[in-house]
Parts: structure tokens; sequence; C-alpha cells
């Protein structure tokens, strides 16, 4: 059994990931062990089940459920394993309608399980033994997940045959490029594998084979002024240039997006993701970003998917924003504090506390009138404190995740009503706890006693979700650091 605990909700605290076996004994699997174990570090709110049959005997029933995903494929030999993945907790969609980003996560990732197992077994590495399973093959087994993950996933939500070789070339590229210097500059790089382009190309440019080869290739397309455009066969098409994104086509987001979104709000920007984000929307498919602090950031149809830090991958949080809706229902404020509180766990050594209030009479006495920035312009001009007049230099009125992240990133608490608006950042928050815990910690926890949710980011990238004085979940986690 899997030791490894995942908080999921107030006193509950479940094992990541667990074997089983129908006939009382387990085989040796220690392939199956890791990819349980990187299945569980991925999606920070599933549980992950390995349950192991004799391969002569007939498949045991399939789990039900809309937050429940399983597969079959062969395990030892003489053993078949059905790999079942569960949300748990509030993370879990009360539907198939909800969260359906994440239920699609969910399939992909069962899918991608049974097929890495069985690929590393065949090649030998389940017979060598548990002590055999070098760090070097434990992170190619990792690797090879999340590549079989995207692929499915892919498959899954759109008619675009990509394939495993094409995605894990590319992820194998990015990761070389994450470790170089070219003309002393730090490397970043994008690239969408799209099917958009229809024509037959004049020359075949083979990716990443040829900028491999090409010292300088991997600056021209640096996913920020341009990315990369590459077809399904390999074959480098073109590239997108920042400044005539108009040029591509406008894709309708879906109208569950557009409700979510607060009327005026430019599109989601995900940091300096933009480009690749953007691109694979408008065009279909899946988009790489490596960023200049060695994180690859991959995109499925604009949507952020996955996050690859310090050799170990998770999903973006896509069951937080289920979550919160889960436990403050429906509100624009959600996805907007999801997608900033992620822009701040990816950035090294900063931290945040943000916060979800009903409204702003739920402030009065909780944080100082000076931190009020719904409340600049009721102040005497003549009377007013340096720190109201900076409020007057801020432009949120139209608060997208950039603006809030930026915010969010000065000491102190950043807190928006459950509509988007911006009512106070750098908040000062008094508790009484800091002498028992870190001041962040004990401010978020205090805050939460009177906001609807709290969310904690910490320098080392953990998530925390706090509620009335007490944590709920906790996401992403200081385990992908190393």
């Amino acid at each position: 059994m899997g030791t490894l605990p995942v908080p999921i909700g107030p006193g509950t605290v479940l094992p990541s990931w667990r074997r089983k076996s129908t006939v009382g004994r387990l085989p040796q699997d220690p392939v199956a062990e890791v990819v349980a174990a990187t299945l569980s570090e991925m999606l920070r709110v599933a549980s992950v089940e390995l349950l192991s049959f004799p391969a002569g005997d007939p498949p045991p029933p399939e789990p039900h459920g809309w937050a429940t995903a399983s597969a079959v494929g062969d395990g030892p030999p003489g053993w078949k394993t059905m790999v079942t993945v569960k949300l748990v907790g509030r993370a879990a969609p009360t539907s198939e309608h909800d969260g359906s980003a994440l239920l699609h996560l969910l399939s992909a990732s069962a899918t991608a399980a049974v097929r890495t197992a069985a690929r590393f077994a065949a090649d030998g590495a389940a017979a060598a033994g548990p002590e055999r399973l070098s760090p070097a093959l434990r992170r190619a087994l990792r690797d090879t997940l999340v590549i079989e993950a995207l692929t499915a996933h892919q498959h899954c939500v759109t008619d675009l045959e990509v394939a495993a070789e094409l995605v894990g070339e590319t992820v194998e590229f990015l990761i070389e490029l994450s470790g170089t210097r070219v003309e002393s500059q730090d490397l970043t790089h994008g690239v969408v594998i799209t099917d958009a382009l229809k024509d037959v190309p004049r020359l075949w440019v083979s990716y990443p084979r040829d900028l491999r080869a090409a010292k300088r290739g991997p600056l021209l397309f640096d996913g920020i002024r341009s990315v990369l455009l590459v077809d399904p066969e390999g074959r480098a098409r073109t590239e997108v240039l920042r400044h005539r994104l108009d040029r591509l086509p406008a894709a309708p987001e879906p109208p569950a997006a557009e409700a979510r979104r607060p009327s005026g709000r430019a599109p989601s920007r995900f940091d300096r993701g933009f480009l690749v984000a953007e691109a694979s929307r408008r065009l279909g498919g899946l988009g790489f970003f490596l960023r200049a602090d060695r994180t690859i950031w991959v995109f499925a149809d604009g949507q952020p998917l996955m996050m690859r830090r310090g050799e170990r991958w998770t999903a973006f949080p896509l069951e937080l924003a289920t979550f919160l809706a889960n436990v403050i229902g429906t509100s624009a404020a959600g996805p907007l504090v999801v997608a900033a509180a992620f822009i701040v766990s990816a950035t090294p050594g900063h931290g945040a506390i943000l916060a979800i209030v009903e409204g702003p009479d739920g402030l009065d006495g909780v944080v100082p009138q000076k931190d009020r920035y719904d409340l600049r312009d009721d102040a005497d001009p003549d009377a007013m404190r340096v720190e109201t007049r900076l409020h007057h230099l801020i432009d949120a009125n139209e608060l997208d995740e950039e603006v809030l992240a930026r915010l969010a990133t000065l000491d102190g608490a950043t807190i928006v009503d459950r509509d988007g608006r911006l009512l106070a950042y750098g908040a000062v928050v008094s508790s009484s706890d800091s002498q028992h815990e870190g001041a962040r910690t004990a401010a978020a926890r205090s805050l939460s006693r009177t906001a609807e949710v709290v969310l904690k980011v910490s320098a080392d990238g953990d998530i925390t979700v706090f509620q009335q004085g007490a944590v709920i979940a906790t996401l992403l986690g200081s385990a992908l650091e190393g």
C-alpha cells in the first residue's frame, strides 16, 4: 500500500495509492508502483488503486461514478492489472457535466498508466526488482506516463491524432534545453503541435531533430515573441508571431467559460505562456512552453494542463476550480483566484494569500482601511495616506489573473469578492496564532474565519485551502521539488 497521505477534507486523510489482489497475494510489480505514485503526484486529490488478478480470470467489474476512471492492461507475467483513479472529497465533480476538463484528464491518466506499466514491463524493468529501479529509470517512467497521458487526453477531447513518439521527443528536447544556455541566455522555447495547417509543405523540416542541430534554432521560437507550429507528422511548418496574433482565427470559448469570466476581462494570459496558450486555443492542439525558470508548461487547446518542475510533473489544479465551486458555489472569482494562485505557485520563491469574501461589508474591522482598494475614493484627499494614494495608480478595475498574481506576491492578503472585484491587496491581517506557525499560515487561517475561502501559496509551491480556520485541502505540494 502507498504511504504518502493526501489531505482531502477536514480530518480526512487517504493513502495516495494502494495495491490489492483478487486472490489474496500480490505479485512483485515495482513498475506499476512507480506509475501509481506518479499519478498521485500529478493529481494530488485523487486516490489510485492497482488491482492485480490472474491473467486467466475474467476482469473484475469496473468501478463506476462521475469522478472515477479505470483501465486494464498487462501486469507481471501471468497477471493483469486494473488501474482505477478516483477524485476524492470536494474535488470530485457532482455530475459528468461539471469539471469536464478534469474528467478527461482523469480518463487519460488511467489509460496512460496501463500503457506505461506494460511498456516498461515488456522491457524487463519489472523483473529487475524494486532495488534495480534507478533514479534515471524512475524519471523515465514519470516522463513516459505524462507523455502517454497527454496523447490520450488529446484523443479524448479532439480529433487530433498525435503520436506519443512526437510528444515524447518534444518533451525530451525541452528537458535538454532547460539545462542549456545559448549566447549567455537562459533559453525559453514555445511550440504547438496542431493539424490546422492543411497544405503540403514544400520542405520537410523535422522537429525537434533539425532544431536540435541548429544551435540558434530555439532562440528563434522563444515562446514569448514567436511560437513554432509543428504538424502531427513532426514537420516544423511556420511560426506564430506575437504582434500578428490577430491574424489567427478567433476560437469561440465554451459557454461555461464565458459564464465564469467577468464582463470585459481579457483572455487568460497564464503568465508568459500566453502566446503558446493562445496559439493552441485558436488553432487547436498541444502547446509546450519552456520558461526561463526551467519549468515546462503544457497547454491543451488553450487550457494549461501540466507542468514539469524539478523532474516532477503536476497537473494544473483543475480540481481546485471544481473544489472551490463545491465549497462556495459557482462564482466569477473562483477561476480567477485559481489561475492567479497557480501563477504564483509556478514562480520560485514567491508566496501569497488570496481570499474570496461575500462582499466588502465582511472586511470591516478585519483589514485596515488603508489597505482597502474599494474604499480609495472615500478618503479625504487632504488627509489621504500614501497607501491610499497608491490605490489610485493601480489599474485593477477589470481584474485578470496576471494583475491579481502580481498584487498577491506583495506582503499581506489580496482579497476579492464573489464577482471578482478587487477589495484589498497587501492587507495586514492580525493573528494571535503566529507564534505557533508561520506568519503567512497564521494570517490565512485567521482570515478564513471571515472569508468564504482562503488560498495560501507557499514559497515552495504548495497551495493550501483554508475555510473557517481549518485546512480543507492541499494541492501541488513541496513533493514536486527535487
